[in-house]
């Protein structure tokens, strides 16, 4: 294979690869986390990115934008295991002579991935240890062309949650098509990011709550918080400036069961995370945990920590597709509600 570049040895951007989002970058970088981004820039006339796909039973689905055009989905399978990156824009007219540095011009590429929750399938709850529907991104092929170095953002956000924040069912119509209804880069975590000029950290994982673990295998997200996957530590180059709680959908312990487990999740999370500004949002249609989280917050006494009671007034079943789910008009929603109130406590 011609000109393959590696996936950065670090998490920033070594080796011209800017990761957002929870990834173990080596060999491979790898992310069981939909939303998890990279970026980079090239100079050439041909890119294509390269994935891992061996022993999957379930696959992942790459979202990639070329020079800030469209956004194209391409579900990985056995016999996918490249995305071609092709530019609409500033391409080498027809019947030109090949790669040159001058002549093929600069390309951004940015990719999303939607890992497969394995919910209702005969793998579910392994993904944690076994990475099956997860991203698994080798490099890319840039055809004789060089990565151009881009700077890495220094503001990010992390939002911790359920299937609520990965994204699952945002385009649910009644077809239990996984990847096929997940939608990145137009989820609220990703849209609250831009609002606030920032790069999303997003760790969520279907089924999971305080008490309850993900469908992917994925512990209660106390013990689930210091991982990228099972013993393979998060490790950041840059801390989250903010950090975005959402949990509790999937929680039916008593109240205070859920305050206590709460407190805990807080002060892991203040620990690993020093400075960051801390926001913990009862979800919509969770009123019987408002108390519990806002009692969880006064008890840490935390100037960084604020309390969001969105359990009613912010989403209605209209803005749902399933009473639970966000559909896209709900994310806008829920998004443009959090970063407003981001804005107005700091």
């Amino acid at each position: 294979m011609d000109s393959i570049c590696k996936s950065g040895i670090t998490h920033d951007a070594s080796g011209g690869f800017n990761f957002y989002g929870r990834w173990e970058t080596g060999v491979q970088a790898v992310s069981i986390n939909s939303g998890s981004m990279v970026e980079f820039a090239y100079i050439g006339s041909h890119c294509a990115l390269y994935f891992d796909v061996q022993n999957f039973t379930h696959y992942p689905a790459v979202f990639l934008q070329v020079d800030e055009g469209p956004v194209c989905r391409t579900t990985l399978s056995c016999n996918v295991s490249t995305v071609p990156a092709v530019p609409e824009y500033n391409i080498l007219p027809d019947g030109q002579p090949p790669f040159s540095a001058v002549s093929s011009g600069y390309h951004i590429v940015r990719f999303w991935i939607a890992c497969h929750s394995l919910y209702n399938t005969p793998a579910s709850g392994q993904q944690w240890t076994t990475l099956n529907g997860g991203c698994k991104f080798i490099g890319v092929n840039l055809n004789g062309g060089d990565i151009v170095s881009l700077p890495y953002c220094s503001r990010q956000i992390e939002f911790l949650g359920d299937s609520i924040t990965q994204g699952l069912r945002l385009l649910y119509t009644g077809l239990e098509e996984d990847t096929g209804n997940q939608m990145p880069y137009a989820n609220w975590p990703q849209l609250v990011a831009n609002m606030l000029c920032m790069k999303p950290v997003v760790t969520g994982f279907g089924g999971q709550g305080l008490s309850a673990s993900g469908t992917c295998g994925a512990p209660p997200a106390n013990a689930a918080f210091p991982y990228i996957y099972n013993n393979t530590e998060w490790h950041y180059s840059i801390p989250p400036e903010m950090v975005v709680i959402y949990h509790g959908t999937n929680d039916k312990v008593s109240p205070l069961e859920f305050e206590n487990l709460y407190s805990s999740y807080l002060t892991t999370i203040r620990k690993a995370y020093p400075d960051a500004a801390i926001f913990a949002i009862c979800p919509h249609d969770k009123i019987n945990y408002a108390g519990a989280i806002q009692n969880a917050v006064n008890s840490l006494a935390d100037r960084k920590v604020w309390f969001l009671d969105y359990s009613a007034g912010i989403i209605s079943p209209s803005e749902t597709c399933d009473s639970r789910h966000l559909n896209p008009g709900g994310a806008i929603k829920l998004a443009s509600a959090i970063a407003k109130d981001i804005a107005k406590l700091l």
